[in-house]
């Protein structure tokens, strides 16, 4: 099942990776308290796991991106190994918030060119990680057709080439890369080269592609990592070589992915084909 899954790292990608690290860390808890949006329910807490303190949310009620807690990447992301000729960007401009259904991050799939598209991200680095926690997002995911919608964290640390994750991982809490109503729910850490290591899990997901808004989260310990679908545990982890214990910050994206299932060039170019987030919140 492993093998079936691609590293992430694009041929520029290292590019970002570097010029990420010259921002500094992130302001993380210290200034916790200013990015937690108003709009979020007073004393809200986890659909899945243990009570807490809320440290971030937005609820993307506005009607544009909140600069001061995320970053809309502008980025090729082409798999060096990708097969079919087919090349693909972040980009910003498919980065847009909706007032529809109260309020929503929209993240666009676009052709650009002959065998040339561009999905989208947004991410905190910079300005907020945290370590262990609850991450919940409430999204509706396209259906996959070459593209997909995903969750995940990250560290600049996890490529340092320690034999685990402890150090920092790649923490997909979902990548929706099939067709039928499962996702992947994965942890890669010691980089994307030679010592790439990943542990991967496909998890069911009823009503996935059929019912509109699903809450993806992930309780993390330092001892245990528990991946959740609508208030269900999907994946639990206890290895600790699998476990980060170092700050990671949040990332959604809109991906295309040559593994991902189906074709992107016959993908539907309209609000059908993009990805949704209808809230993100982050507990202490």
């Amino acid at each position: 099942m492993i093998g079936t899954f691609r590293t992430r790292l694009a041929a520029g990608a290292a590019a970002l990776l570097a010029a990420a690290l010259l921002t500094g860390p992130a302001q993380a808890e210290t200034t916790a308290a200013s990015l937690v949006d108003p709009a979020t329910p007073a004393g809200v807490q986890p659909t899945a796991g243990p009570a807490g303190t809320l440290v971030f949310s937005d609820e993307f009620t506005g009607t544009a991106l909140n600069t001061a807690k995320w970053k809309a990447r502008d980025q090729e992301r082409t798999e060096a190994d990708r097969a079919d000729g087919l090349r693909w960007w972040y980009k910003p401009q498919n980065v847009r918030v909706v007032p529809e259904n109260g309020g929503n991050l929209a993240i666009d799939l676009r052709k650009l060119g002959d065998k040339q598209y561009a999905g989208g991200r947004v991410d905190t680095d910079g300005i907020f990680d945290y370590t262990h926690g609850t991450f919940e997002a409430r999204l509706h995911v396209p259906p996959t057709n070459g593209h997909l919608g995903a969750v995940w964290l990250q560290t600049h640390s996890w490529g340092d080439i320690k034999g685990s994750a402890e150090d920092g991982a790649e923490i997909d809490l979902i990548e929706s890369a099939y067709a039928t109503d499962k996702y992947a729910a994965t942890i890669h850490y010691d980089g994307y080269g030679a010592d790439h290591v990943q542990s991967a899990q496909v998890v069911p997901a009823p009503g996935l592609h059929a019912d509109h808004y699903h809450t993806i989260g992930l309780n993390w310990t330092a001892t245990r990592m528990e991946f959740t679908y609508d208030g269900t545990v999907v994946r639990t982890v206890t290895d600790p070589k699998l476990i980060s214990q170092v700050k990671e910050y949040p990332i959604l994206s809109h991906e295309i992915l040559e593994w991902a299932a189906g074709d992107v060039t016959t993908a539907a170019l309209d609000y059908t084909s993009t990805m949704y987030v209808d809230h993100v919140r982050i507990w202490k």
